[in-house]
């Protein structure tokens, strides 16, 4: 897909949040905005979300407040770090509307959002291991699924290269909609869509087929471990994305789906939609 696209969507006014902390892995968020050409976008929102607890350390049992200057303090330092942000943005793209929050919970980003005026929220993530993913990053997660509609993770080592077209792939479900991949196409450049069915599923995945603009290419795979390494295996052409569902895992869920979701979350950004 080419510039022409993402011109013939400018007046369509999509608005990103990025998620950041002050962490380096945070922060390439906006390398992975900017430099991919995969989002279509014009105004980004950088949330920054400022610690406002000691962490706990040798004679502490918890974590406590900072004090008013401590946190006064931090607060100037991160709107020293958002300026310079801002300032990176602006040697890249002098076009991109730009705005910030600086807040002390994550519990603001529901506020944020509820305004609905924000299209897609996108954070960076590494997973180090299974247990880290069932005890630490699936919460933060589940909490971005409650809050977000449109959400986009990705690995904080992962590379993208702009001279490859886009795959999104999505797992089948009956909840999908013709008008879906309209509403992706509004949000991201995708060039190829990559359907994965059951077995019992292939009717319903033809039916659908049958109600999708011709001019979407949409390829559909039964989903085995053959075909899933048919489908990695075009990582030298395309950049890999994986469409999640959009829904809080219970515990139990989360152990069933770690090895999963590592496996993916290493090798390809995750995008979760509501339907």
């Amino acid at each position: 897909m080419s510039y022409s696209r993402f011109d013939e969507m400018i007046d369509k006014k999509n608005k990103i949040l990025v998620l950041l902390d002050g962490s380096e892995e945070s922060e390439k968020s906006l390398d992975f905005i900017i430099d991919s050409k995969i989002l279509i976008f014009d105004q980004i929102v950088l949330f920054f979300i400022l610690n406002p607890f000691n962490p706990v350390t040798k004679g502490q049992d918890k974590e406590v407040l900072y004090n008013d200057f401590v946190h006064d303090h931090g607060k100037r330092l991160a709107t020293l770090y958002i300026e310079k942000l801002e300032n990176h943005i602006n040697s890249k793209n002098s076009g991109i509307e730009l705005s910030h929050n600086i807040v002390n919970s994550k519990d603001n980003l529901e506020r944020r959002l509820s305004l609905g005026d924000v299209d897609l929220t996108i954070c960076s993530m590494s997973i180090s291991n299974n247990l880290d993913f069932i005890f630490n990053k699936s919460k933060n997660i589940n909490f971005l699924l409650e809050s977000s509609r449109r959400i986009l993770i990705f690995p904080s080592n992962y590379e993208v290269f702009s001279e490859k077209k886009n795959n999104l792939i999505i797992n089948f479900n009956e909840s999908i909609k013709p008008k879906d991949f309209i509403d992706i196409e509004n949000i991201l450049q995708i060039d190829k869509f990559t359907i994965l069915y059951s077995k019992n599923e292939k009717g319903s995945v033809g039916k659908l087929l049958e109600n999708i603009e011709k001019k979407f290419q949409i390829e559909i795979f039964e989903n085995n471990k053959t075909n899933i390494k048919t489908i990695w295996n075009t990582s030298k052409d395309f950049n890999l994305f994986w469409q999640g569902l959009h829904r809080k895992n219970s515990f139990i869920n989360n152990i069933f789906d770690s090895s999963r979701f590592y496996s993916l979350s290493n090798n390809t950004p995750i995008f979760f939609r509501a339907s």
